[in-house]
């Protein structure tokens, strides 16, 4: 797969990436639209991760799924949340996952 691969401010790469195969209960999107947000355009952010494919807001179609996916099939268009609540503490149970006590991010 193609992207643009971030090594510093004045280095950004468009790179062949191997297709990454979704384990168990993952799925894998063909990403049709990424959006850059605030974390991504501080530098001091960007460079400690480097390299980097930045944007992780997107939204896509669901390309292949792993064992044990259920609800999800390839073709479906999705957003990506890339939050991860605990869906246990007080926030999550009342329906307020962007508010998690323990929100973890994927990226």
């Amino acid at each position: 797969m193609r992207a643009a691969v971030y090594h510093n401010n004045r280095d950004i790469r468009i790179a062949d990436l191997p297709v990454p195969e979704p384990g168990p209960g993952e799925l894998r999107l063909r990403i049709e639209s990424s959006g850059i947000c605030g974390s991504d355009v501080v530098e001091w952010y960007r460079v400690r991760k480097a390299p980097l494919v930045l944007g992780h807001e997107v939204a896509g179609v669901v390309e292949a799924v792993g064992e044990g996916v259920q609800g999800w099939r390839p073709g479906d268009r999705v957003v990506a949340a890339h939050h991860v609540p605990c869906n246990t503490c007080r926030h999550c149970l009342a329906g307020h996952v962007s508010t998690c006590d323990t929100l973890r991010t994927t990226n």
